[in-house]
């Protein structure tokens, strides 16, 4: 088997030379003359688009009794759109009752009232001239017996009769009234200086190429060069077959800028879009149209897609995965990259059989490259499948198990790894069922041994969450979230508030970012002064729950739900709170706009700091590659973990179905933890208040325990866990005892006990002694308290600050460790019980 021939040129290159007149013949064989009957008129080389075809973006305006054609449906014209936010009714009910008013268009295409003379038979339908009557009735007006009449009292006893409106100029497009051969004023002139240079003679002919002014459903290819019109007329064609969507508005401004161009071929398409950017439809058709007539530039040569070197994946009819709402592009891959001509052969009708798309492609394409690259390291290069053995399996594998991102250089995932391995057997697979690789060797198959062992948790990758002062400078910046940023035909002020709404919910809810995209308009429901959040758990199909949320959370939604309802979206986005961005998108919410909006206005803010200090004491700034969307889930949860909440309530709150996965979020890195533990041993007293410091980190967990009140070193109670203290807790009256600043909180809260026990005690007319002990524990609790006190006072601002820090960190390690979890018992039902 032999690798095919390298093309090393573009089509259009000069190492390729095109004859543009063969070119141009084999395209008009290509193209089907009766395609989109009705529409298109391959004699007029003219697209009057169909608005009722749903194939075609073009359609009336969604007010039923309106007639302006708007470039994608369901939308509303600006006169309808103006009418419609000053009227009380809902969307539903404008557009469904809503009585345009009829006017007259001028010669400049904008509208006039009509006439306003009227009579027995009706209103004059010639447009107003001045006075608001047409230049006939003004004409007469202008002749009336007594100057001083004014129009409106000529109007009251006139008998003029009402006339009726004038034919327009038969050129498309223009609305100035006939006067010779059906044409008007200005294009009879036209026509006679044409005629002069060698025009037709038929007025309806002339009329036909003269066309100035298109609308939108329409789009002409006439005025292009003879190779150009026939490349774009292949490429819509193409497009159509693929099912694809003609956009007459897209390509007319297309059109405009291809004039003057030999061939679409030589178009470079980086350098077309630079100056188009924003016109996203614009830039998809170039891309598109060159792709395609590149592609069939191979075909005229006698060529396949593949059998170049750069394989273009739209050439390949692989599906376009859609990606948060958008079709990404399908790219291309470097196949001289598989140095083996019999897997690349495998690949190519891998690809060309089974039905997938580019995405998948790409994961397959890349496990292949690692595996060639392992076998082209063995004993004669993987070239003759027919010797592979099990040595070359394993080497395969093991290049598999040491793939590492692209992005950090770090090794990737188990389960990235273990795919991609799966994903080089899946080719291998197939070449066997389809006798392509016929004498392939049995050994070099999978085995049982080729698994990577299970990847080992490690504590410091717990808590991804957004810093809350991070979150804070966020919140400070709210005004640049979603400036500027492009959202379909939505207005930049709708466009802001969405995605400072759809923000906000992420951060107050902790909801996962596909469950904020999709929730439906109507998510919010009340009772009393409560507001609930009725979302759908995507994650686990788990539809219609609930959350509690505030009520300025609330407020927020209910903002952005009065401005939804007054937007313009397609249909099928009409029940979601935050709608696609366009009626095509391949979801019909929000998708990855969210998080393209994200990246932008982080990238926006001028300074985002951290609480970490260089060696001047300045807080270094922020990593912001580490404020992605599901940060703020994390965030959320961490935010109640802090706050004291009990497990099993985070746990609800987080839809877990496993109480495990929410104790993650309560878990403190190793790191911090050490570093709090090297602060607090140095802070360490004993029950008279002397200092007693611990000699390490490590013997101020191994040789002590944690106590309600403090640590303990008495030896039988640290084997005990801290459950085998002979006096029962009275620890400041106990010489094993050794408190630190980061159990103050939990002393003053037991001094208060006491207090309220020995009150308690006298009620009761309780012995001496027994109040007597009380009152002893209270003095000695609060001289250790007022101790640690005053040392913390004594020092520098920044060292009680890390000791405030180093306290909070060990009592929320301290909580987690002490947490009980309810004992739970299955019962089991009797038969009888059975329903």
């Amino acid at each position: 088997m032999t690798s095919p021939a390298p093309i090393t040129a573009e089509p259009h290159s000069d190492v390729v030379p095109l004859d543009l007149a063969a070119w141009t013949s084999w395209l008009q064989e290509q193209v089907d003359p009766l395609w989109r009957p009705g529409e298109w008129s391959q004699q007029a080389w003219f697209f009057d688009g169909d608005v009722d075809n749903p194939r075609t973006s073009a359609s009336k305006c969604a007010t039923t009794s309106c007639w302006t054609v708007m470039p994608s449906r369901n939308l509303l014209c600006r006169h309808c759109l103006d009418a419609h936010r000053i009227s009380p009714l809902s969307r539903e009910e404008f557009v469904a009752t809503y009585q345009r008013p009829r006017r007259i268009r001028t010669k400049w295409g904008s509208e006039r009232e009509p006439c306003a003379l009227e009579g027995p038979s009706g209103r004059c339908e010639r447009p107003a001239y001045s006075g608001k009557i047409c230049r006939t009735h003004y004409s007469r007006w202008r002749r009336r017996p007594d100057p001083e009449t004014t129009v409106e009292e000529w109007l009251a006893v006139t008998t003029a009769e009402p006339l009726e409106a004038r034919p327009t100029c038969i050129v498309r497009g223009c609305f100035n009234q006939r006067v010779v051969a059906g044409l008007c004023g200005t294009h009879v002139q036209r026509w006679d200086r044409d005629k002069r240079a060698g025009a037709t003679r038929d007025p309806e002919q002339w009329a036909r190429q003269a066309a100035t002014r298109l609308l939108t459903h329409q789009f002409t290819l006439r005025d292009l060069e003879e190779p150009v019109r026939w490349e774009l007329l292949y490429a819509l064609q193409q497009r159509d077959a693929r099912g694809g969507i003609i956009e007459p508005m897209a390509t007319r401004h297309l059109t405009r800028r291809l004039e003057g161009v030999p061939s679409l071929l030589t178009v470079d398409v980086a350098s077309f879009i630079e100056g188009i950017y924003q016109h996203h439809n614009l830039a998809a058709l170039i891309r598109e149209t060159v792709r395609s007539l590149r592609r069939a530039s191979l075909s005229f040569r006698g060529l396949t897609p593949t059998d170049a070197d750069t394989w273009d994946l739209g050439w390949m009819n692989l599906r376009s995965p859609a990606l948060g709402g958008r079709r990404s592009r399908p790219g291309q891959v470097d196949a001289s990259a598989i140095r083996q001509p019999w897997l690349r052969e495998v690949i190519k009708t891998w690809a060309t059989t089974v039905s997938l798309d580019s995405g998948k492609f790409k994961q397959v394409f890349a496990a292949c490259v690692v595996a060639s690259d392992a076998l082209h390291a063995r004993p004669g290069g993987g070239q003759d499948y027919t010797k592979l053995r099990f040595a070359d399996m394993q080497a395969v594998f093991t290049a598999m198990s040491r793939i590492r991102r692209t992005t950090d250089d770090e090794l990737a995932s188990r389960n990235h790894r273990q795919q991609s391995f799966g994903y080089f057997m899946e080719i291998v697979d197939f070449g066997r069922k389809t006798d392509m690789l016929t004498g392939m060797p049995g050994s070099f198959d999978r085995d049982k041994t080729l698994v990577l062992p299970p990847e080992e948790t490690s504590e410091d990758a717990a808590g991804r969450a957004v810093p809350e002062p991070v979150i804070a400078q966020l919140d400070a910046h709210l005004a640049l979230m979603g400036a500027g940023f492009p959202y379909g035909e939505m207005e930049p002020a709708d466009v802001e508030l969405m995605m400072q709404t759809a923000y906000l919910v992420l951060r107050d809810t902790g909801r996962r970012p596909v469950e904020v995209a999709s929730l439906r308009l109507k998510c919010l429901e009340t009772r009393g002064d409560e507001d609930t959040l009725i979302w759908d758990n995507v994650k686990k199909r788990r539809f219609g729950r609930k959350l509690p949320i505030t009520r300025e959370t609330a407020a927020v939604i209910r903002t952005w739900q009065a401005r939804r309802r007054e937007l313009e979206v397609a249909s099928r986005s009409q029940k979601y709170l935050f709608p696609s961005i366009t009626g095509r998108s391949g979801i019909a919410h929000m998708g990855s706009n969210l998080a393209n909006a994200m990246r932008d206005w982080v990238a926006a803010i001028p300074v985002l700091l951290s609480d970490e200090l260089d060696e001047h004491g300045n807080r270094l700034p922020f990593d912001r590659s580490l404020i992605f969307l599901y940060a703020f889930r994390h965030a959320y949860a961490q935010r109640y973990a802090d706050a004291g909440v009990p497990v099993d309530v985070l746990k609800e709150l987080m839809d877990h179905r496993s109480i495990v996965t929410t104790m993650s979020y309560y878990q403190v890195s190793l790191k911090r933890k050490r570093e709090a533990i090297t602060t607090m041993r140095q802070h360490t007293i004993d029950r008279s208040g002397r200092p007693a410091p611990f000699t390490s980190t490590t013997d101020y967990e191994a040789q002590s325990v944690a106590v309600p009140f403090g640590n303990c070193r008495e030896p039988s109670n640290v084997k005990a866990g801290g459950k085998a203290c002979a006096i029962r807790f009275q620890c400041a009256g106990c010489g094993f005892y050794r408190p630190d600043p980061s159990y103050l909180p939990a002393i003053e809260e037991h001094v208060n006990d006491l207090r309220a026990d020995r009150e308690t005690a006298k009620a009761m007319d309780a012995d001496d002694f027994v109040v007597r002990n009380l009152t002893d524990q209270i003095t000695a609790f609060t001289t250790v308290a007022d101790t640690m006190r005053n040392r913390l006072s004594k020092l520098p601002t920044d060292e009680r600050e890390e000791i405030e820090e180093a306290s909070a960190v060990l009592r929320k390690v301290r909580a987690t460790r002490d947490h009980k979890l309810l004992p739970l018992t299955v019962i089991r039902k009797d038969a009888s019980d059975a329903c």
